[in-house]
């Protein structure tokens, strides 16, 4: 337990707690409690049990491990509450990284290789209360308006009309509301006012990058949860959180609480929140495919990370059941399989690249022995050209990330992303006993997150104490060889294609024949 105090108190943390406790009573005066105490009673009950709030008082009353880092004063849990609130909603990311910093510090753990990855944990709000965002409804609502004005006025604005500028007609139309039709259309427009109004507060709370919130905790967001996923996606819809973690040697090194339904946005800010907190980049950074994109490549490259990152079709190469379909050359011009190059376009016969690139032509692919495979997922295969909406920087990403993944050291951070990751979410949800937020808000989540993992990093500590830690994950063998890619040729391919078209259609048929019979 001393030993505890004393990794405390080397951390620096007692510095924050002494500026932001203890200003109240600079000029005098004595606190109720010791927040010193109070601090480190409450974090180590995180270690040791679920944390609610009652359970940390009942703690301090029965448990002789409390009594002494409390020094038998008992708060309640209303005081607990309000003291880790005041502190840690402001500073959570700066205790957990100054913890984490003194544990690196007495283990000596390196932790050049991190590991990132996500879930999403059920919010503590009433699953049948969420509220999508009314876009379609919202734009059908301006049009009966715009469509009703126009008969009072000329409404020359493509964008939506605001609540305040509706409002101003409203005003302007009382001079037109002297016969029956002007008074029937004047209480129309107030019934629209009003509905604007109540989408345009939906929107807002919405943001702009989400699509539903709840009404007994506003920040959460309509998600699937894995429990539920084979029931049907999106049809079991529950208030949850995105947790991302970036991990090393079995301990979680930063968080991220974020609204976003899908990981390929929420790697930028979880990377950017690991440099803010320890003034440096991950150096080399493992995860899987649910993060490959062309912004988060680029990302990497900027910032000199280590790209481990997975790529969407990176096991159907792997499996030999995926191709690559065309190539960069030196000169960054496109090469597809049959050796020709592309001509680059950023608009071809009224199309625009989806993707941050341009498209790129093959003018003539008639006589093409590669058509089959090139145009397998193509609408129109009897075209005679081939448009490829591509970007040659993800193009560069993806080749890297293969590169380093198939190398001796990228099997190594495979295997190890898998179990250390994976390994912290199993300690907390299945150990600790927690898979549902007890706070609401963001702000409260992130302080509740903050939370656990400061107990989950206490339980290595103590283990570390007693001899018992083990921070070594599987190490590739000196005469590991690089993993190489199936060699898969176009005719092969092709035959591929060829048994799954002929699979399809005996499914196809086999479900018309259930159908009659």
């Amino acid at each position: 337990m001393n030993k505890f105090l004393v990794f405390l108190e080397n951390s620096g943390v007692g510095e924050l707690i002494h500026r932001e406790c203890y200003k109240d009573y600079s000029k005098g005066g004595r606190p109720p409690y010791n927040y010193y105490n109070l601090f480190a009673a409450s974090i180590y009950a995180f270690s040791k049990h679920p944390g609610t709030l009652r359970k940390i008082e009942d703690s301090f009353t029965y448990d002789v491990r409390f009594m002494y880092l409390m020094d038998n004063e008992n708060p309640s849990y209303a005081k607990i509450g309000e003291f880790l609130n005041n502190l840690f909603v402001k500073f959570h990311h700066k205790i957990y990284s100054l913890l984490v910093s003194q544990f690196i510090k007495e283990t000596g753990i390196n932790v050049d290789d991190c590991f990132l990855d996500g879930t999403k944990i059920e919010a503590n709000a009433n699953k049948y209360k969420f509220v999508w965002k009314p876009t379609t409804f919202h734009k059908k609502l301006d049009e009966n308006i715009k469509a009703l004005l126009n008969k009072y006025f000329t409404i020359n604005k493509i964008e939506l009309l605001k609540s305040i500028e509706v409002a101003e007609y409203i005003t302007k139309l009382g001079d037109f509301t002297l016969n029956k039709d002007g008074k029937k259309d004047y209480k129309q427009l107030e019934k629209y006012l009003l509905k604007l109004l109540e989408y345009e507060e939906k929107e807002e709370i919405c943001g702009l990058n989400r699509n539903s919130y709840f009404k007994t905790d506003k920040d959460a967001t309509a998600m699937t949860l894995k429990e539920d996923f084979y029931s049907g996606v999106g049809s079991n819809m529950h208030a949850a959180y995105n947790i991302q973690i970036i991990v090393s040697k079995g301990i979680a090194l930063t968080y991220y609480v974020g609204q976003e339904r899908t990981d390929f946005y929420a790697f930028i800010p979880t990377v950017e929140q690991f440099h803010i907190d320890y003034g440096f980049y991950p150096k080399n950074l493992c995860a899987d495919a649910g993060y490959g994109s062309w912004k988060n490549y680029v990302y990497m490259i900027v910032n000199n990370i280590g790209n481990y990152v997975k790529f969407q079709d990176w096991e159907q190469l792997r499996k030999g059941n995926a191709i690559d379909l065309y190539s960069f050359n030196d000169k960054e011009e496109l090469v597809c399989l049959n050796g020709k190059t592309a001509t680059k376009y950023s608009e071809y016969n009224g199309r625009h690249p989806k993707s941050h690139g341009y498209l790129y032509v093959i003018a003539n692919c008639k006589r093409c022995k590669y058509q089959k495979v090139c145009k397998e997922g193509v609408k129109d295969k009897k075209a005679i050209f081939r448009c490829f909406d591509v970007s040659y920087e993800f193009w560069k990403g993806k080749t890297v990330a293969r590169e380093n993944l198939l190398t001796a050291k990228g099997i190594e951070m495979r295997v190890n992303r898998s179990s250390q990751v994976e390994g912290v979410f199993g300690i907390v949800k299945q150990d600790m006993q927690y898979d549902r937020f007890r706070r609401r808000g963001l702000d409260k989540v992130h302080v509740e997150i903050c939370l656990i993992l400061i107990g989950h990093l206490l339980r290595k500590l103590f283990t570390f104490y007693d001899g018992k830690a083990k921070f070594e994950y599987w190490i590739a063998p000196s005469d590991l060889k690089d993993e190489e890619l199936p060699i898969v040729d176009a005719k092969t391919f092709k035959k591929k294609i060829r048994k799954k078209d002929i699979n399809e259609s005996l499914r196809l048929e086999h479900r018309k024949k259930k159908k009659v019979s």
